[in-house]
This record gives structure tokens, sequence and C-alpha cells, in this order.
């Protein structure tokens, strides 16, 4: 009976955090590119051995992992590119956030990565 009324109220709380970000291979694909382009002159070929911080690791993953997607997107979208920040698509922006994803060990489906879906992912595995 504990058990039930624990998951009722926390269904009333509020969402749950999905496990695994939803985003496409398409999207990392793509992601890729705007990478290469865009963010690995100082985050680094590999994401992590750049100057910038780094976008892939285990240092990366604890950093980030209680925080959704929707806050490291937030700071992604307003503040970078370093020499442009905010210059990029949203779609950009979104597809290197499914390359960062990709390049950490979460695996690609079916779902597209959209904003108005951020709040439900975080970084932990």
């Amino acid at each position: 009976m504990n058990k039930i009324l624990l998951a009722l109220t926390a269904g009333l709380l509020g969402p749950a955090l999905a496990a695994t970000p939803a985003y496409t291979k398409a999207q990392a694909d793509a992601g890729a590119k705007v990478y290469k382009a865009q963010c690995a002159a100082c985050h680094g070929a590999k994401l992590n051995n750049g100057g910038a911080p780094k976008l892939a690791g285990t240092d990366f993953l604890k950093k980030w992992s209680q925080n959704t997607l929707d806050d490291f997107f937030f700071i992604e979208s307003h503040t970078m590119p370093q020499t442009n920040p905010g210059g990029l698509k949203e779609s950009e922006y979104l597809n290197a956030l499914a390359y960062i994803l990709q390049e950490n060990g979460f695996k690609p489906g079916k779902d597209a990565l959209a904003v108005k879906n951020l709040k439900s992912y975080t970084f932990k595995k």
C-alpha cells in the first residue's frame, strides 16, 4: 500500500525524468558536422581534448548528471560558439547535443530530440 501511495504521489508532483534521452542517428550525424565546424576548435576533436570544458567522459557525465538536457541546451544555445554566441539555428544546437549524447554512449532511437522534451532528460545513465 505504501509503494502504491508513493507512486501516486510522485506522479502528482511532476513528470519523472526519462532514463534515456531520445535522439535520432540522423541528428547525431548532422551534429557531428556542426560540432566539427563550430565546437572542435575549442573543445577538441574528441570532445575532451581542447582547452574548453570537456563535453565527453566520466567527469562531464558526473558534472551534468543532476541537470536536465534543457539546462545544458540553454547554456549551449546562449553562449556558444564563443565567437558567435546564440548564432546557430535551434536545429544545429539540438543536433550538436545529439552528437554529444552519442559520443557519451547514449544510443539513438526513432524519436528526434526536441526542445519541448529536454526537461525530461539528463546525462545520467
